[in-house]
């Protein structure tokens, strides 16, 4: 079972965003989990699914905090993904697609060394945890359509929507 140390006080709090509610989740170690569920309810879900021993105290304060440093000073802050290796060696490659810029599952699978392996890049890609931070989003098909999102085609769309407009006014780099 995945679960954060006690002593890293784990917490989580909602905050507005430009894409509607999210939900952030952190410790003393960063941020764990950063959603943009349908509800609070579900939201509360995820992170019980996500880190099923794990004591989460809320802190919307916290959470509003981490969001204006993310969305509005485009500051990344420390983050601490939760998965395996190969999870690890995907979000690590998303990290570096350029904001306002896509690449395929393909490309993806292609850069981590192993090229055949583009449906378990998806499948990593799916359970990444900390949306946004780790932009899944700007993943595409190959045939250049958007494919899907787990927060929803919509939300997908204004993402790269978003970045695009931010990246053309300033250089930020999430």
């Amino acid at each position: 079972m995945r679960q954060l140390p006690p002593q890293s006080h784990p917490a989580y709090g909602y905050s507005p965003s430009p894409f509607g509610e999210c939900c952030i989740a952190f410790s003393n170690d960063g941020i764990c989990a950063l959603t943009f569920p349908e509800s609070r309810e579900s939201a509360f879900f995820d992170l019980n699914q996500r880190f099923p021993e794990t004591d989460f105290k809320q802190n919307d304060d916290k959470a509003q905090k981490l969001a204006r440093q993310i969305f509005e000073r485009g500051e990344k802050p420390l983050i601490h993904p939760i998965g395996t290796e190969f999870q690890h060696s995907i979000w690590t490659a998303l990290q570096s697609i350029p904001i306002g810029k896509t690449m395929t599952y393909a490309q993806i699978a292609q850069k981590i060394g192993r090229p055949k392996a583009v449906r378990a890049v998806g499948t990593a890609i799916g359970a990444n945890p900390i949306a946004f931070l780790i932009p899944c989003h700007r993943v595409i098909r190959t045939d250049g359509s958007l494919g899907g999102f787990r927060w929803g085609l919509e939300c997908k769309i204004k993402m790269l929507e978003w970045e695009q407009t931010k990246h053309t006014q300033t250089n930020h780099n999430y």
